[in-house]
């Protein structure tokens, strides 16, 4: 029996076909407009695996930082494409599929696949790795500790910081290896206030002192403690200031000069210790002695000028405070004898015949007046029984050297001529 095809669908058959068509062409267009076909690009990590296939006897690898990534491009509609995240692709190199051990440097293939996605729609930016491989070899560092830009409470200082352990073995490929210099466990001791046990991380550095870079240390080398973990034992040390400065000196001055006096520079210092070394230095008066032979005047006809390194002078547990200059400058000032030194302050100065529109600065606060006598006059010179003038008569704006007048006690003299170095300017207007 023949089927009879029903008499809706023969009515205007070939115009109904056509129809169909066309309806497809605009859903397929529609499609194409709304959900395209794009590639996108993701940065992937390559994971090496099957490691031990060279990782065996005295044998390691090594991947050059540019290489342990690769870009995946995957293409397919827009919707799809942009649920995918990088986490999901997985790029992979399998030691075992080496092709050749003979070539420098040796080729891995890469695998590459995405969950959902055809293989034949994913490609990469390159297919292969260069690795080099070469020997395993150690070294031991002693471990040293950096406290960064960290810094403990006010008025302490870290005086002692000790990893434990105070070795380690780094092992990995012997290139790498013979790369690093030194080992530092980085801590943080941000107001600390007390003695403390903290976690340090160890960092390397080669000779430059460079760090080797982390990506380095988690692919090629290997801790004999497991981890780059150590634990620091940190001892704060107090602060203690206007701690001064006692000069010994050695020798006698020539024939017919004395030591007048002596100065340092700074006056005080602040020093940091432990308990027991504070203590010390507070029974000895809060000061430092230079020792004698630090300092020789043997035979000197003039000042002794000398810069004395001060962590020569402090030993044990007592040091400068990291904020102090490391460094003092003695002057140990030489005079004929019979000859005084008075400090007179400039302000003292009197000022002769200046112009009423001008004023005088100076640069120096004392002006130093070398004075002649006997023992007996010389003890009775003072500041207060001195005297001192300049005459400005005839001076304009400007930086001048000017002579001194200096009046004295009967019976005494100037040793030596005396001037200052004075700056004139506009007096300021008022009113």
């Amino acid at each position: 029996m023949q089927t009879r095809i029903p008499k809706i669908i023969r009515n205007n058959f070939g115009l109904k076909v056509v129809s169909v068509l066309i309806s497809i062409v605009i859903w397929y267009s529609v499609v194409r407009v709304n959900d395209p076909v794009i590639t996108r690009s993701f940065t992937v990590s390559v994971t090496f695996t099957n490691q031990t296939y060279i990782q065996s006897g005295k044998q390691t690898y090594t991947v050059d930082d540019s290489y342990n990534s690769v870009i995946v491009y995957i293409k397919g509609n827009r919707s799809e494409i942009r649920r995918i995240e990088a986490s999901d692709i997985k790029v992979t190199a399998d030691l075992t599929q080496i092709v050749s051990m003979d070539t420098k440097p040796v080729m891995v293939p890469l695998t590459v696949q995405c969950n959902g996605v055809d293989p034949s729609n994913i490609s990469m930016s390159r297919t292969a790795v260069p690795i080099t491989i070469e020997s395993i070899a150690s070294k031991e560092l002693p471990v040293t500790v950096d406290t960064a830009d960290t810094t403990p409470a006010k008025n302490f200082e870290v005086g002692e910081a000790t990893a434990n352990p105070s070795k380690i073995v780094v092992s990995g490929p012997e290139s790498t290896i013979n790369r690093i210099d030194s080992a530092v466990a980085q801590i943080d001791v941000t107001d600390m206030t007390a003695d403390a046990t903290v976690k340090g991380t160890v960092h390397l550095y080669d000779k430059s002192q460079n760090e080797i870079s982390q990506d380095t240390i988690d692919n090629e080398i290997t801790f004999d403690t497991g981890s780059q973990d150590v634990t620091v034992v940190v001892d704060l040390w107090q602060k203690k200031s206007d701690v001064s400065l006692q000069v010994n000196y050695s020798g006698q001055p020539k024939s017919g000069y004395q030591v007048s006096g002596i100065t340092t520079v700074p006056e005080t210092i602040t020093v940091v210790g432990d308990d027991e070394a504070l203590s010390e230095l507070t029974n000895s008066g809060n000061k430092i002695t230079i020792p004698a032979d630090a300092v020789s005047v043997d035979g000197a006809s003039d000042d002794v000028t000398k810069e004395i390194d001060l962590s020569e002078i402090i030993t044990g547990n007592m040091r400068v405070a990291e904020t102090a200059s490391r460094t003092a400058t003695v002057t140990i000032t030489i005079l004929p004898e019979n000859t005084k030194e008075v400090a007179l302050d400039v302000d003292k100065i009197t000022i002769n015949n200046l112009a009423d529109n001008l004023t005088v600065t100076y640069d120096q606060t004392e002006l130093t007046i070398r004075v002649r006598g006997t023992k007996t006059l010389l003890d009775g010179v003072t500041a207060d029984a001195v005297s001192a003038s300049v005459d400005l008569s005839g001076y304009k704006e400007g930086d001048y050297t000017v002579p001194v007048s200096v009046t004295l006690p009967d019976g005494t003299s100037l040793s030596g001529n005396v001037s200052i170095l004075l700056h004139v300017k506009q007096s300021a207007k008022t009113g």
